[in-house]
């Protein structure tokens, strides 16, 4: 069994409206030292397979259901077995 983390941000340049959102409110709230903020969301998924095969099955997951590639990257991460 391997434990993979799945990373999903925005690409660079592309607007990330919770994030602008929160950087707002940040101000609004006196919190004016933060000077940029982003969000990343994670999944974190468990596969009864060979650490190459659980990377390539949440590369496809990711491609063909939790990104849109353009406006999104993702980063595997393997946390282990």
């Amino acid at each position: 069994m391997v434990k993979i983390r799945l990373e999903i941000s925005y690409l660079p340049g592309v607007e990330d409206p919770e994030a602008t959102t929160l950087h707002h409110n940040l101000g609004i709230l006196g919190y004016y030292q933060v000077d940029s903020v982003s969000m990343i969301k994670v999944y974190e998924m468990e596969f009864a397979e060979e650490e190459e095969k659980a990377k390539t099955m949440a590369s496809n997951i990711a491609e063909s259901i939790l990104i849109n590639p353009v406006i999104n990257s993702y980063k595997i991460i393997v946390l282990g077995e």
